[in-house]
């Protein structure tokens, strides 16, 4: 039996990490079942629709530059998607990821003050399409070129994937003046080979979807593109 403690989860929402304002965090959700039944069944049979997952966020409110109330507010004004992952309990590599590339908040979120407590915000994500990832790394800054540490999976898998990238913190200058971030896979944890890779020139964050084999063993990597700068960032990936 593995046990986390609730103060070691992690929230991302777009290029914020919002986890030092997070009280509370939970992803709940449905699955449309379309009834299918007809006379002569033996018991009532469903056809499987779209799945409905939400995340119920609570946490400070701040209003300050990068305050949680900024944060929330850029993703219920974002006129596309937003990209949004949740870890519950540790976001250390390998460990599970529920992330979406399709978030969106449709209501205003609520702010909330009563005597004795200090002022609170909560807001309901539409996460649409959640995706159990893993984790190729806590959220770090580096300066150069780095490859992070590998996962072990066990096997390949040949029905391709998706992954999700967020980049808190930016900079470059010279060459390019960007980063490349990479997910990389192999069959042998020593000879590597590019799965799919971005070219960043700012903060931000994407889902992005791959096609084919992922081999067993797969890892994140950053390339300095520029002169010199750094970025921090974190990601995970799914096997289709």
């Amino acid at each position: 039996m593995t046990l986390y403690d609730s103060k070691d989860t992690i929230v991302y929402m777009a290029q914020y990490d919002i986890t030092t304002y997070t009280t509370e965090a939970g992803l709940t959700g449905s699955r449309n079942l379309h009834e299918a039944t007809t006379f002569g069944s033996a018991g009532a049979t469903f056809h499987p629709g779209t799945e409905t997952p939400t995340l119920s966020w609570s946490g400070l409110y701040d209003d300050g530059t990068s305050g949680s109330e900024v944060i929330v507010n850029a993703l219920k004004g974002a006129s596309a998607e937003s990209v949004v992952s949740y870890y519950p309990g540790t976001d250390a590599i390998g460990k599970l990821s529920m992330a979406s590339g399709g978030a969106w908040i449709g209501e205003d979120p609520s702010v909330d003050a009563s005597v004795g407590s200090l002022v609170a915000m909560s807001a309901s994500i539409n996460m649409g399409l959640v995706t159990r990832s893993k984790s190729t790394g806590t959220k770090s800054t580096v300066t150069a070129s780095t490859s992070g540490t590998s996962i072990d999976d066990a096997a390949s898998s040949a029905s391709g994937g998706d992954w999700v990238y967020h980049v808190f913190a930016f900079t470059a200058s010279g060459g390019n003046a960007r980063w490349q971030v990479v997910l990389q896979h192999s069959a042998n944890n020593s000879s590597w080979s590019d799965v799919s890779s971005v070219n960043v020139s700012a903060v931000g964050a994407a889902k992005n979807s791959f096609t084919g084999t992922l081999n067993r063993y797969v890892r994140q990597r950053v390339v300095l593109d520029a002169s010199s700068g750094s970025i921090t960032f974190a990601a995970s990936y799914n096997r289709a």
